[in-house]
């Protein structure tokens, strides 16, 4: 299954449950291939990730990985890698949405602390 389709099908599923939509959260990274060596680790650890999509091929490869609050460590691992690239883009339960970066990577680094 592609992607976007799988993601079409989680924003209908988000829409018509919206209590359960409304009691969790998923951050999801979308990066693009570029020519660094931290690409490439980013790469190896998505693939690791149970949530895992690719799309594309070639220059329009883009890589998406998601994860929920009990994976703050891989979040902030793949983040680390990505987070200089102007292609990266990241969504809250699928959709963009402002101040994401600034305000809920913030919180969700809260998650970090033990």
């Amino acid at each position: 299954m592609d992607a976007r389709k799988k993601i079409q099908e989680e924003k209908l599923f988000n829409i018509l449950n919206p209590k359960r939509a409304n009691k969790e959260f998923k951050i999801t990274l979308r990066f693009r291939k570029h020519l660094s060596k931290k690409y490439q680790e980013a790469v190896e650890l998505a693939k690791k990730n149970k949530y895992f999509l690719e799309e594309g091929e070639g220059d329009s490869y883009k890589i998406y990985v998601s994860f929920y609050p009990e994976e703050v460590e891989e979040l902030y691992q793949i983040f680390e890698l990505v987070k200089e690239q102007e292609t990266t883009k990241i969504y809250l339960n699928n959709k963009l949405i402002p101040y994401l970066q600034d305000l809920w990577l913030f919180l969700m680094w809260f998650y970090r602390i033990k």
